[in-house]
């Protein structure tokens, strides 16, 4: 379902939703990654605030994690 609401803004590459392995629920945030900071950018400008299966969304970009190259920008948003 994240995949669809977001695949409007361009190219996702994955989308996940993070999950309690215990209860076997979402913990109630996730990712979404886009082929294209561009898509991102319009993504995260469009979805904030928005709602998607009765909950609001807040979008927020991902800081680049010091395991990845930090020459290519990472075109992620995190919904939580």
């Amino acid at each position: 379902m994240i995949a669809d609401a977001f695949s409007q803004f361009g190219q996702v590459t994955k989308a996940t939703i993070i999950m309690d392995k215990g209860k076997n629920t979402s913990k109630g945030y996730g990712s979404v990654t886009f082929s294209t900071e561009e898509e991102a950018q319009k993504a995260l400008t469009e979805m904030n605030g928005k709602l998607l299966d009765g909950r609001v969304l807040f979008v927020d970009n991902v800081r680049p994690s010091r395991r990845y190259n930090t020459d290519v920008p990472l075109a992620r948003l995190k919904i939580h």
